[in-house]
């Protein structure tokens, strides 16, 4: 019974290992788990956030209607996450190991890629997120800008009718001298009236002035009605840009046409307010009369006619004879006009060019600098670092001690 036991407890103990043969060669533990790998999680992630923003602003620059419109969106955002994950992947991983190692080449190709691919994502999200708005805003400055035309042309057309005293005055003088001259010879000086040459000469002045007059009183009348129809037409403008309910193509066209009928009564304003005609009738005025054999005569006469001719001419002087061109209608929206307008975004272009430039960026450089650590610390280069020899004469020596 014995043998037996000692029979069966030695081939027990032949495949049984001693605890020594346990220690060396069972393990004691698990082994340690995978360290997280920021990288491997942020360049999916930030490629998949590449991809649902372009397929947010897509929308925007390529028309969705009909399934083509709509297959070209998902092939844009497909590409778009394909090319960011790529292009970072190999930027980040093996462009930045290898600058560490001194290849200034692979350096310049890993950032120029970064730089370009993500300049090219964050023009196009910031683009499409913006350029509706951006629609709105040109729409609304065309507003602000025709409605600052409309005050200079009227405020033109005030300054205008302020040479209407100067008329009146001047209609009323040269009436009644050749009233005069019809009946005692005031400005010739010689007979007792009559119609002579004198009168013959500045009768067609005194018509013209009671003409521009009589013109100038049409004008103002005009003046105010016109004024009332553009002030209705820019608030049409007003409501109209206001109204959600219409799209921005339907709101475009609508606003397209009032603009063109403020501009067409705006026009109007100008040609009811006869400035080219009063500046020459003054010019006229000023020049004066010849009147021929008659040398005291025609000097009466042009005095008359220079002192109304200066007053008329003093009237327009703060007029601008040059006409304004009236503001164009806005055109559509382009990726480079929301550029123009970035001051006006500029939180969201900078959340936009944080994400698609600054993000693979950070996280190239911090590769870097992981990878240069990395070499530094398997073949330090720091000459201030003790060598291997001194380091083991230290050690024979403190033995030695």
């Amino acid at each position: 019974m014995s043998d037996h036991v000692t029979k069966a407890t030695g081939q027990r103990a032949r495949w049984l290992p001693s605890s020594a043969q346990r220690s060396s060669k069972m393990p004691v533990r698990l082994p340690p788990k995978k360290k997280f790998d920021v990288a491997d999680f942020a360049l999916p992630a930030f490629a998949l956030t590449t991809g649902a923003m372009v397929g947010l602003s897509a929308p925007q620059l390529i028309d969705p209607s009909g399934l083509a419109g709509w297959i070209k969106i998902g092939v844009l955002t497909g590409s778009a996450s394909l090319v960011s994950y790529i292009v970072n992947r190999y930027a980040v991983e093996q462009g930045a190991n290898l600058a560490a190692r001194g290849y200034l080449t692979a350096g310049i190709i890993s950032i120029g890629s970064i730089l370009v691919v993500g300049g090219g994502l964050f023009a196009s999200t910031y683009a499409g997120l913006t350029i509706e708005r951006v629609n709105d805003l040109k729409l609304q400055q065309h507003a602000q800008a025709l409605a600052v035309f409309l005050e200079r042309e009227n405020a033109q057309a005030s300054k205008t009718g302020q040479a209407a005293p100067a008329i009146d005055a001047a209609v009323a003088d040269i009436q009644a001298q050749v009233a005069c001259e019809s009946r005692e010879s005031c400005l010739s000086g010689r007979g007792n009236g009559g119609r002579g040459r004198v009168t013959r000469a500045i009768e067609p002045l005194a018509r013209r002035a009671a003409q521009i007059s009589t013109q100038l009183q049409k004008g103002k009348a005009t003046r105010s009605n016109s004024l009332t129809r553009v002030n209705g037409l820019i608030g049409d403008y007003q409501t109209t840009f206001s109204n959600s309910q219409l799209g921005i193509s339907k709101r475009r066209r609508a606003l397209s046409r009032i603009d063109a009928r403020i501009k067409q009564e705006i026009s109007a304003l100008r040609d009811v307010m006869p400035l080219a005609l009063l500046r020459a009738y003054a010019g006229e005025l000023e020049k004066g009369i010849q009147i021929s054999g008659r040398a005291q005569a025609t000097r009466n006469v042009n005095a008359l006619l220079h002192r109304h001719g200066r007053a008329i001419s003093s009237s327009l002087e703060n007029l601008d004879d040059k006409l304004a061109s009236a503001p164009a209608f806005p055109a559509q929206a382009g990726v480079s006009s929301t550029f123009a307008f970035i001051g006006h975004f500029l939180p969201l272009a900078a959340l936009t060019g944080v994400i698609e430039l600054i993000m693979p960026l950070t996280l190239w450089g911090y590769m870097l600098l992981s990878h240069l650590w990395k070499n530094y610390s398997d073949d330090p280069h720091d000459p201030r670092a003790p060598s291997s020899a001194s380091q083991t004469q230290l050690k024979g020596g403190g033995d030695a001690l």
